[in-house]
Order: structure tokens, then C-alpha cells, then sequence
């Protein structure tokens, strides 16, 4: 099974990795609410849709929805949302009777951003540091020896951050 893209929550400048969630999920609008429908654009996102949370002055908000919207709903834009559409051009090689050339291919990324979509949920996030996101950077890196790993708890009531719990990873090479 091919490992999905994962939903991802900023706070205090850093995103992190949403690997698990242990509370009532059920909080988090699905696209019927929202007023749309999506596709999976490939295997590692089934949903069609990736959320980035964040938490600001202490609430959990769904800050925005990379999307993959169903054809039929190319212009649907819910309530409160704004959309945003990034162009990423990735380099490829092609070969052809010529031999080898670099091309560009053109990629888009659609958002629903959304101001003030507080998530009323209880219970308790797990974490990880870093989160690769490919179009921050676009190419493979190295493990960043002065960015280390790290893990976190945040534990919510309503949507209310009430304790946060983070540590840094052990080195994987020591």
C-alpha cells in the first residue's frame, strides 16, 4: 500500500506531521459540508484533499485544504474560503529522436483557504518534525544535521490547546 500524504499543523512557525489522532476526528468538516467533491490524483492521496491545521492564540483552526476537486465542481468555492492555486514547473528529462532534453512540466496546486474554521476537537494529536512539503522543496535533500527530529503532543479540549508535550528524537546514526 503506498503511504499517504499527511495532514500537516503549524505551530509557533513550524509545521509538523499530524500522525495520529486520538479524540473524536469526527470534528473535521468532510467535503459533503463544505460543499464539494474531490478526486484522488494518485495513490498516495486517496481522500483527494489534504488538511493543514494551525493553531492560533491557543485554537485549532483548518487553515487550508490542498484539494483535487471532481470536475463538476471546478468553480464551487464554499462559504468563508478563498482559493489559491500554486504553479509548480518540474524540470523532466525527455528523450526523443534527438536525444535528451530538459523540459518543464506545469503543475498545479489548489487550496481552499479559510480565516477563522475553528475544529472543536478533543482529544490528543501525536506529531513529528520536520514536514517535507515538495513544493517548499522541490528536490530530494539530505537529512538537515542542524534541523533535528522531533516528536509532540498536543492535547485539545473543544478546539482549546490545553498542553503541549515536545522532545527532540534520538539520532538515528549514534
Amino acid at each position: 500500500m503506498t503511504a499517504q500524504i499527511p495532514d500537516s499543523l503549524t505551530f509557533d512557525g513550524r509545521k509538523w506531521v499530524i500522525e495520529e489522532w486520538d479524540g473524536d476526528s469526527d470534528c473535521i468538516p468532510p467535503n459533503e459540508s463544505l460543499g464539494f467533491e474531490t478526486i484522488s490524483p494518485a495513490t498516495n492521496n486517496w481522500a483527494g484533499r489534504i488538511n493543514h491545521f494551525l493553531i492560533h492564540r491557543d485554537s485549532l483552526l483548518l487553515f487550508k485544504i490542498e484539494v483535487t476537486l471532481h470536475p463538476d465542481n471546478k468553480g464551487i468555492l464554499p462559504f468563508g474560503a478563498r482559493r489559491e492555486v500554486v504553479t509548480q514547473y518540474e524540470q523532466l528529462e525527455h528523450w526523443g529522436e534527438n536525444g535528451m532534453q530538459m523540459i518543464q512540466r506545469p503543475r498545479e496546486y489548489e487550496y481552499l483557504v479559510f480565516d477563522d474554521l475553528e475544529i472543536p476537537f478533543t482529544g490528543t494529536l501525536t506529531l513529528s518534525y520536520p514536514y517535507f512539503d515538495y513544493w517548499e522543496v522541490p528536490w530530494p535533500i539530505e537529512d538537515d544535521e542542524d534541523e533535528p527530529q522531533r516528536r509532540a503532543e498536543a492535547t485539545f479540549e473543544n478546539g482549546v490547546l490545553l498542553y503541549w508535550d515536545e522532545s527532540e528524537v534520538a539520532n538515528r546514526d549514534e
